[in-house]
C-alpha cells in the first residue's frame, strides 16, 4: 500500500543527507525521514543509506531506533531515497551533554542503554555498529531511554566489516590502523562516548591534544600507533573509572564484552552514590518545610537537581511543539509512475530535505 506522508523541517544534517520530521497523512503519526538525493549524491552516500535500510529492516530491539519503511519519492528537482524512522524527541546524547546538565547518573543510564543495544547487535543480530558516539545516541526524552541510531557504516558479519569506518576520535586503535571493525571496537567507542557525555559533550582525546588536530588521517595515525589512551575525567567515581578501564584498552582481546559490561556496577540498576558532575563538590542536604502540615523533609542535592532539571526540560519541550501549518510542508508519496505533489514555502520554493 502506498504510504502518503508530509515532510516538515530539517532536524539533522549529515555529510550527504538530511533528517526531517514527517507526518503520516493516514493516522497523524510523527516520524523521521532520512533522505539523500539520488541524482547528485556520491555513490558511497547512496550505498551507506542502502546499507542502513537493509540492516535496520532486519533488526527489532527496544534499544535501536526502529525502521518504519523506505521509499523513493519523485520531487521537482529529482528522485529522493528515503528511510522512514521512529522519531525520538529528546535529541542526541551529544546535544544533552553539551548543555552541561548530564550528570553521572544520567550518563550511567544512557551507557546502559547503549550497552544493551550493542549486546543485541553483537550476540543476536551479528552486527557491528562501527560508529558509536554521542551524536548517534538518540533520547526518548532528556531523562528517558536512549536508542542507538545511524547504521550507515554498520556491518553484518566480519566478512562485511568496513575498514577504517567511523569517526576518528571515537575509533578504536585497530580500526584507526585500517583493521575491520569488531564488537571489541564498538566497546572502545562506547567508552569514548561515556567520556564525551561526562565531559560536557567535548570530544575524547581533548587533553592529549589529538582532538586539536584538524586532519582526520593524522588523528587516526596518532590514535592507532601511539601507546596512549584518552584521559578519563578526574571527577568520575571509582566505579566509573573502573568501567572505562574495561572499555578503553588498546588490546581488543582485553576489553570486556557488552554482556560483561552490563554486569558491571557502573551499569547496575541501583548505582552507588557518586558525584553527579564536575560542578558537584559534595553531597549537600537541604530541608524544607511543608507548608501544609509543617513537617520537615530531607532531600539530597542530587534529588533536588534532578527535579529542577526535569521541570526545566519540560518547559523547553513545551516551547518546541511542531507547528501545524501548510507553509513549509510538502506532501510526498512513493514513486510509482505518479508525480508527487507539494507545497512551497513563503519564498515560493519547494521544501526538500
Amino acid at each position: 500500500m502506498e504510504r502518503r506522508w508530509v515532510r516538515g523541517g530539517i532536524i539533522g544534517k549529515g555529510s550527504f543527507g538530511t533528517v526531517s520530521l514527517a507526518v503520516d497523512r493516514s493516522n497523524g503519526t510523527i516520524f523521521a525521514v532520512k533522505s539523500i538525493k539520488l541524482n547528485s549524491s556520491p555513490p558511497r552516500a547512496i550505498a551507506a543509506l542502502e546499507n542502513e535500510i537493509r540492516l535496520l529492516s532486519s533488526l527489532n530491539s527496544p534499544h535501536v531506533v526502529s525502521y518504519l519503511g523506505d521509499d523513493v519519492t519523485e520531487e521537482p528537482d529529482g528522485l529522493w531515497r528515503n528511510l522512514l524512522l521512529e522519531y525520538l524527541p529528546g535529541g542526541s546524547a551529544a546535544d544533552l551533554a553539551a548543555t552541561g546538565k548530564m550528570m553521572e547518573a544520567d550518563v550511567r543510564s544512557c551507557a546502559r542503554s547503549i550497552a544493551q543495544a550493542l549486546q543485541f547487535l553483537h550476540t543476536t543480530a551479528g552486527v557491528v555498529h562501527g560508529d558509536v558516539k554521542g551524536r548517534n545516541v538518540i533520547l526518548e526524552s532528556p531523562t528517558g531511554m536512549a536508542k542507538l541510531a545511524d547504521f550507515g557504516t554498520a556491518s553484518k558479519g566480519m566478512g562485511e566489516a568496513t575498514r577504517g569506518a567511523g569517526t576518528p576520535l571515537w575509533m578504536a586503535p585497530e580500526v584507526a590502523r585500517g583493521e575491520p571493525a569488531t564488537p571489541a571496537s564498538d566497546v572502545w567507542s562506547l567508552g569514548c562516548t561515556v567520556i564525551e557525555m561526562l565531559s560536557g559533550g567535548r570530544q575524547p582525546w581533548e587533553k592529549s591534544g589529538i582532538a586539536d588536530v584538524r586532519d582526520p588521517p593524522v588523528q587516526m595515525f596518532r590514535i592507532g600507533f601511539r601507546e596512549v589512551l584518552p584521559e578519563f575525567p578526574p571527577w568520575l567515581s571509582k566505579t566509573g573509572q573502573d568501567f572505562l578501564d574495561k572499555c578503553i584498552r588498546r588490546d581488543p582481546r582485553k576489553r570486556w564484552t557488552c554482556e560483561q559490561l552490563l554486569q558491571h556496577s557502573f551499569l547496575a540498576d541501583s548505582p552507588e552514590p557518586s558525584p553527579r558532575s564536575v560542578f558537584e563538590l559534595g553531597k549537600l542536604e537541604r530541608e524544607y518545610e511543608d507548608d501544609e502540615d509543617g513537617a520537615a523533609e530531607s532531600f539530597t542535592e542530587k534529588e533536588d537537581c534532578a527535579v529542577e532539571l526535569a521541570r526545566e526540560r519540560i518547559r523547553e519541550l513545551g516551547s518546541s511543539e511542531v507547528e501545524w501549518r501548510r507553509d513549509g510542508w510538502e506532501e510526498v508519496r512513493s514513486a510509482g509512475g505518479k508525480k508527487t505533489s507539494g507545497v512551497g514555502d513563503s519564498n515560493g520554493r519547494f521544501i526538500l530535505t
